[in-house]
C-alpha cells in the first residue's frame, strides 16, 4: 500500500518526511522554520515534494 508523503530537501538530500494524513494547516511550514533553526540554514533553501511511499502496513 502507498499514501502521500511530504518529502524536505535541501541542496537534494533527504532531511526529513511524514505523511500528508493528520496534518495541520501550516504544518508544512513550521517543519521548514524549525529544520531550517536546526541546521542553521536559510528557510527559502529547503524545498518541499509530495510523493507516493510505501507504508508498513
Amino acid at each position: 500500500m502507498t499514501e502521500p508523503w511530504l518529502v524536505f530537501y535541501h541542496q537534494g538530500k533527504e532531511l526529513l518526511a511524514y505523511t500528508l494524513r493528520g496534518t495541520f494547516p501550516g504544518e508544512r511550514q513550521d517543519t521548514i522554520a524549525l529544520l531550517a533553526a536546526e541546521r542553521g540554514i536559510d528557510p527559502a533553501e529547503i524545498t518541499t515534494k509530495t510523493e507516493n511511499r510505501r507504508t508498513g502496513k
